[in-house]
């Protein structure tokens, strides 16, 4: 999932799966028939992973606005540690959805899960009065979906650090 996720499929060469996985060839595609299997179950891994570690902090979370600010500001420290990889939802888009119509239903599912933990975010915000009701939960959750991919694509375009915080707070402001 690593490699997938910091070269993408194209640039992922066989031997770099071999010696990332430590499989031998035979072993390799006994256990996954070839790389696009093992690429989409790297990816499913990725998106489920992600989005079951998502509900979770949400549930610990003392706010929900408070965690869609925790979520926004994710984007900083994944950004600080090395080269920024991105996210890999959209690095799989950008690569893959208008090229292979199989991994289309796999982006669906992936974007569904995420906008899924945010409009539970948001829905809770405005049950408890931290956010109006003007805007429903699920358009939100898109709006939302839409700030974090545009932010976290920008981390591998070099924008600074601060750029980034006053985008995360013109967001936030926005939600209120």
């Amino acid at each position: 999932m690593q490699l997938f996720w910091s070269q993408g499929y194209e640039a992922t060469s066989l031997q770099d799966l071999l010696m990332a996985t430590g499989l031998s060839k035979s072993s390799l595609y006994e256990s996954f028939g070839n790389k696009q299997s093992l690429f989409e179950a790297a990816f499913t891994r990725y998106f489920e992973t992600r989005a079951r570690h998502m509900l979770e902090r949400l549930e610990q979370a003392e706010s929900p606005l408070g965690f869609v600010r925790e979520c926004l500001l994710s984007v900083l420290e994944d950004a600080q540690r090395g080269t920024p990889r991105g996210c890999m939802l959209v690095n799989v888009a950008n690569e893959f959805s208008t090229t292979d119509p199989a991994v289309q239903p796999l982006i669906e599912l992936a974007t569904r899960r995420f906008r899924q933990v945010f409009e539970r975010a948001f829905a809770q915000a405005q049950a408890r009065g931290e956010l109006s009701d003007r805007q429903s939960p699920a358009a939100l959750a898109l709006y939302m979906h839409c700030a974090m991919s545009g932010l976290r694509t920008q981390t591998k375009s070099a924008i600074t650090q601060k750029d980034l915080l006053t985008v995360i707070e013109l967001v936030m402001a926005s939600l209120r």
